[in-house]
């Protein structure tokens, strides 16, 4: 039996491509009459969650991350990193797994320098158009070194490389419409509009909602995804516009609008099924899934991601029709202008954005990572 090990964490950019290669993987062993034992190492209650959910074996460890600025996190992400290089080689060398493979970020850097010192084969994913430093350095150890973007493949080594696009689940694609607006209680009379400012949530999205839902509801029905941390924030702010505005409106939002801290899987799965506009940040993990549905999307980088890249993933979707729009035009008018033209050109913008998606990553990194 081949023992594999998975390594990742973090926010659900990170996770979930690593919970999709699992899946991958448990039905590619199966398909070869594969004996297989899968372990996922990982950061967070996030992790823990999403892995336990897709029935998979883990263990956790800390992980810190390095920052190039004084602050209190900085300073108790030190002793986070202490721990989590012992955790990593303990939990190693007690595995000792014939395989790693790595999602990449800060959570995946001592369980890669573990796995080199005990000479395990290292293969590592990395999501965004760039590359950063920690999966760069992961990159030279590594036996392979797969990527979503065409423009990441010049961070590594050309006989390592290999483009496949984003691990999505394939479980997200397989909602009914019907079965949707009977489990958001919408009507089939209206088009509705997903926006998700990530896992985290994101202020400025939410706060350009909070200014915009009068005029979206008037146009659309709306499934807002807004973060744990901001949840209790925007639905007073939500209520309080009701409540200023009469009946009239706090009926419409009643009826025509869903506020959610988080979309659990079934919930983001019914939401892809029933959505005929996307509004989201620029992480990679999005991008694929929403360019999976051929739904018109409209992309809100953030400002100051790491390496800027959000933005650089950004300008890699819109040459396949995804729409870009900069925090700093985040306005009531060009949002809901935005929506209502995306909308308009749904057909168009679908297709191309269909060209986007690379449905086959997360089997094609198992396919590998079984050859050894």
């Amino acid at each position: 039996m081949r023992r594999i090990l998975l390594v990742g964490g973090g926010s659900g950019g990170h996770v979930f491509p690593l919970v999709a290669v699992a899946d991958a993987l448990k039905e590619s062993a199966l398909k070869q009459n594969k004996e297989v034992e899968i372990i996922l190492l990982g950061e967070g209650g996030f992790f823990e969650d999403a892995t336990k959910a897709g029935g998979f074996r883990c263990k956790k460890i800390f992980a810190g991350k390095f920052r190039r600025y004084l602050s209190l996190t900085t300073l108790l992400d030190f002793f986070k990193m202490i721990a989590g290089f012992f955790q990593s080689f303990w939990h190693m060398f007690w595995i000792m797994p014939d395989i790693v493979f790595l999602k990449g970020g800060y959570a995946s850097f001592f369980p890669a320098l573990a796995a080199k010192f005990f000479f395990i084969p290292i293969f590592v994913h990395d999501s965004d158009s760039v590359s950063g430093s920690t999966n760069r350095l992961i990159g030279k150890w590594a036996k392979k070194v797969f990527v979503s973007f065409d423009s990441a493949k010049k961070y590594f080594s050309v006989e390592k490389v290999e483009l496949v696009g984003n691990p999505s689940r394939k479980k997200l694609f397989a909602g009914n419409k019907d079965e949707a607006l009977s489990f958001f209680k919408f009507s089939d009379s209206s088009p509705i509009v997903i926006i998700s400012g990530g896992s985290q949530g994101a202020k400025k999205v939410n706060n350009v909602v909070i200014n915009s839902i009068i005029q979206l509801i008037q146009n659309f029905q709306v499934i807002h995804q807004c973060g744990e941390k901001n949840y209790n924030q925007i639905k007073q702010a939500i209520e309080r516009i009701a409540k200023e505005q009469g009946d009239t409106i706090a009926e419409q939002i009643k009826n025509r609008y869903r506020l959610y801290a988080f979309l659990s899987e079934q919930e983001l799965t019914m939401a892809y099924a029933v959505g005929d506009v996307f509004v989201s940040r620029a992480g990679a993990g999005s991008l694929f899934e929403i360019s999976a549905l051929g739904k018109p999307a409209i992309v809100i980088p953030i400002k100051k991601s790491a390496q800027n890249h959000q933005h650089f993933n950004a300008v890699e979707f819109s040459k396949f029709g995804g729409v870009v729009l900069e925090e700093e035009n985040l306005i009531t008018s060009v949002f809901v202008n935005e929506i209502k033209e995306a909308y308009e050109k749904r057909m168009e913008l679908g297709q191309k954005i269909k060209l986007f998606a690379r449905m086959d990553a997360a089997e094609k990194i198992a396919q590998e990572i079984l050859k050894g």
